[in-house]
């Protein structure tokens, strides 16, 4: 049988180190994106984009609430490790 999503994250450091990075620079690109769009900067180029700059608020939001849950789940698994 083959192993589920969750354990193949739970076993995998790189892996989840490579998520938490990927979502961090996501939620870093996002919320630079709306207080561009919120201040009047560079509004030309983020209306193209999406259509709602609060829009990436809430990308910012999710991709800033995933990258917490995934070092959280990277430092349970360096704890289980240490056991």
């Amino acid at each position: 049988m083959a192993p589920s999503i969750k354990q193949r994250l739970l076993s995998d450091t790189d892996l989840l180190n490579q998520l938490a990075g990927i979502t961090g620079v996501g939620w870093t690109i996002s919320i630079v994106g709306y207080l561009s769009a919120a201040i009047g900067y560079g509004t030309v180029y983020i209306t193209r984009l999406v259509t709602d700059p609060q829009s990436l608020l809430y990308l910012g939001s999710v991709l800033f609430v995933t990258t917490f849950g995934l070092d959280r789940l990277r430092e349970a698994q360096s704890n289980e490790k240490r056991k």
